[in-house]
């Protein structure tokens, strides 16, 4: 098999339709082996960190006095046959890809196919291609050369490019700043934190610590849920999940309980994610209470449960066989009045 790459450009995608494929008989991958073992185990940032990164060509000095050299030629060639053989090797087609086909020698079978959600489509003479998303296209220009070989053509050197990606997303939903789709760059990984970031990055009512990675399998139609970071350490970030496309990220709102009465600022007080929330707290978090408070008869008002008086300025003045309760979604916590 030989390739060629007409233009890289420095963050490894393609200029135009720069991706050439000359195939002739080559070596089969396993997409749908790939694909199985990515849906069950999902990519890292650190997975990513350590793969093998496209070889640039802008090395390549012009003024080298070898470039015109049998020498010369041929380190250019060994530059971008390793580029593109780093790009062709981790590309998988996808639905929308618009791609060029040519068969050297044959102008009449020179056609532009758009890859449907189906993954099949017609090519001329040999007819019906199935299964054509998540193959490479070393696979794709194989199978056409060896069915065009087998009755039609003695010989079959098919050149194929990507003329437009399809666009691939992932879609962030509830509590961040501006929920939606996040489109996916085929050659870069995009991780959960980098897709949140581009929509604005979370709200204040967010709880990161909840948010999850909704990814379905298209084999088995399972869903399977992955992680976020819970918190920004550098170890931490190393194993945010890499999205693919299709993702979904949801972060939910974090749960509230109601302050109210006689304290600073009444009100709404979100739950933490990552501690509990106790009543004495929850007044702290309020402002305190205010001069007419009464804080030996703090009501907590619960759905379905009788109501309990807490004595909060006891737990507040170090009396440990006072309890002070945990708070739950949905708690109303009253501090009456003391004037009388």
């Amino acid at each position: 098999m030989a390739t060629t790459l007409s233009s890289l450009l420095p963050n490894g995608r393609l200029l135009g339709a720069a991706l050439i494929v000359l195939a002739l008989p080559c070596a089969r991958t396993h997409a749908a082996d790939d694909a199985a073992a990515s849906a069950s185990a999902p990519a890292t940032v650190a997975d990513s960190a350590t793969s093998s990164a496209p070889t640039s060509a802008s090395s390549m000095d012009p003024n080298d006095p070898t470039r015109m050299t049998a020498t010369g030629v041929a380190r250019t060639q060994a530059i971008i046959a390793s580029a593109t053989n780093t790009l062709i090797n981790g590309y998988k087609l996808y639905p929308g890809d618009l791609l060029h086909v040519q068969v050297f020698d044959n102008p009449d079978l020179e056609t532009e196919l758009r890859i449907p959600d189906t993954g099949t489509i017609s090519f001329p003479l040999i007819g019906q291609i199935d299964h054509l998303v998540g193959k490479s296209l070393e696979e794709l220009s194989h199978e056409i050369s060896a069915r065009l070989m087998d009755g039609y053509l003695r010989q079959a050197v098919i050149t194929i490019s990507i003329k437009e990606f399809g666009r691939r997303e992932a879609t962030v939903m509830g509590s961040v700043k501006n929920p939606g789709p996040v489109e996916l760059d085929p050659f870069r990984a995009v991780s959960s934190l980098e897709a949140i970031g581009e929509v604005g990055g979370f709200s204040d009512d967010a709880n990161r610590a909840s948010g999850v990675i909704i990814r379905n399998n298209p084999k088995t139609g399972e869903s399977q849920t992955f992680s976020l970071p819970k918190e920004d350490t550098a170890e931490a970030l190393r194993y945010d999940t890499v999205l693919l496309p299709g993702d979904r990220i949801i972060i939910p709102k974090l749960e509230s309980v109601f302050i109210l009465g006689q304290v600073t600022r009444p009100g709404a007080v979100d739950l933490p994610a990552l501690q509990s929330l106790t009543v004495s707290k929850g007044i702290t978090i309020a402002g305190g209470f205010d001069k007419y408070a009464k804080a030996s008869k703090v009501y907590l008002i619960r759905t379905g449960e009788k109501v309990r008086v807490v004595d909060v300025g006891g737990i507040l003045e170090g009396d440990t066989k006072i309890e002070d309760p945990i708070l739950k979604p949905g708690d109303t916590v009253y501090v009456p009045e003391s004037r009388l």
